[in-house]
């Protein structure tokens, strides 16, 4: 009987062991994407009058941050909050947006799942300013790529000697 009880106990802990190991990395989560949130808060009530900066701050933040799946997800949660400005939600949604274009360039997995997080939200306005902003930062990426590119084209080349 205490064989049988023993395999139980032990079974018991194998299967308990995922879940025990995982739930602390989802209270660590939960609390990164509230603190998040607070600075998201905090750039909107600072840009409160400026929209532009607003978007920038919101790019930059989203840029920065060292996970920035949960940095879009705490955007999101605080632009479609109530009461929110709707100037400065599309100024948000611009701001998330280019950061999500620029995000795909390195790590278009993570770029997917930001936009798979905007469409989740149901926000109709959020999504197309999202929209707005990646195709404004897409273009200025692809204009800033082509520059580059002529300019490598139009240098001539010179030879190491004369000979």
């Amino acid at each position: 009987m205490k064989k049988f009880l023993l395999a139980v106990c032990l079974a018991f802990a194998v299967a308990a062991a995922p879940l025990v190991l995982t739930a602390p990395h989802a209270v660590a989560q939960e609390a990164n994407l509230q603190a998040m949130e607070a600075d998201i808060e905090a750039l909107l009530i600072a840009n409160a009058d400026n929209p532009d900066a607003f978007a920038a701050a919101v790019e930059d933040y989203v840029l920065a941050a060292a996970d920035p799946e949960v940095a879009a997800q705490a955007v999101i949660n605080v632009l479609t909050r109530p009461g929110v400005d709707e100037a400065l939600k599309v100024a948000g949604g611009k701001g998330l947006g280019a950061a999500i274009a620029f995000i795909g360039l390195t790590n278009p997995a993570a770029a997917a799942n930001m936009q798979a997080l905007v469409e989740a939200s149901g926000d109709a306005t959020l999504q197309a300013a999202v929209a707005e902003g990646n195709a404004e930062r897409t273009a200025s990426i692809r204009q800033r790529q082509q520059q580059q590119q002529q300019e490598r084209s139009s240098t001539p080349e010179t030879p190491i000697s004369p000979n």
